[in-house]
């Protein structure tokens, strides 16, 4: 058991999968995060799921089916649940007293969107003084501003290996 490591899952929502918009690469992803719970269960590690609190008419409005949890995505007893509104899930929450309270010292991200959420909760972890492991291939976006996802994705691997540490989820022990 690792007791002083936390799996942070952001926002692994049933939008980001919705048949008609799904994140790049979505059944891989969904895959990954999959074997990465599976990992993070058997270590006895705790986890955390981050969740996006969207304004009304927003895929993701509070209490909407698009603001679920992905249903592959099974909490269990003991998992902590943090809402948020804001890309930054430290910001507005009770997510870092839960995390100090609990001895977390190194947290394990994964999840959507690379380049807001993901890319924020990095930051602000390292800022804290939080040691962060993001799993490379288990994050991903969408297509913007003339980018690819894809190269989204590659560019926030690349920004944030200057701060965290960068792991494959076939590379996860905990």
């Amino acid at each position: 058991m690792n007791l002083n490591t936390a799996l942070l899952l952001i926002d692994v929502q049933s939008k980001m999968f919705a048949p008609f918009k799904p994140v790049h690469a979505s059944e891989d992803l969904l895959e990954n995060l999959q074997k990465l719970l599976r990992l993070t269960r058997a270590s006895g590690t705790p986890v955390i799921f981050v969740q996006n609190n969207g304004q009304a008419g927003d895929l993701d409005e509070t209490r909407t089916e698009g603001w679920m949890l992905h249903p592959e995505m099974e909490i269990q007893g003991g998992d902590l649940i943090v809402q948020k509104t804001l890309h930054d899930p430290f910001t507005g929450t009770e997510l870092h007293s839960v995390l100090q309270k609990k001895g977390i010292k190194k947290l394990i991200i994964a999840g959507m969107q690379s380049e807001t959420c993901i890319a924020a909760t990095c930051r602000k972890a390292h800022e804290l003084g939080y040691g962060v492991t993001l799993v490379s291939d288990s994050h991903s976006t969408y297509a913007t501003g003339g980018k690819s996802a894809e190269e989204i994705i590659q560019g926030i691997n690349a920004e944030m290996k200057e701060l965290v540490s960068l792991w494959r989820v076939s590379d996860v022990e905990f």
